[in-house]
């Protein structure tokens, strides 16, 4: 997956491993889901590629990002912001 965040980049310090295993790895996977409910398209694979990856991790945390949205009826990530601004 090609990566979209600005000013991010590998940390040089830190093998793959750790980050692999540890926080970095949970940020990128929030991450991912984040700009999925926004409109990003999800990569085509199977169920058992997909399992044995991250993907199957930022499916469920789309998926709970999207019934949250859902459920307070807002569309997008924009609708929250715009919410939230407009709250205060």
């Amino acid at each position: 997956m090609e990566e979209t965040r600005t000013g991010w980049t590998p940390s040089p310090v830190f093998s793959s491993m750790p980050h692999s295993m540890g926080r970095g790895s949970r940020e990128d996977i929030v991450w991912e889901a984040l700009e999925r409910v926004n409109g990003k398209p999800t990569p085509t694979m199977g169920a058992m590629q997909a399992a044995m990856g991250n993907e199957s991790q930022i499916r469920l945390v789309h998926d709970v990002i999207r019934a949250y949205l859902d459920a307070h009826g807002l569309r997008d990530l924009a609708d929250l912001n715009a919410r939230v601004g407009g709250a205060a």
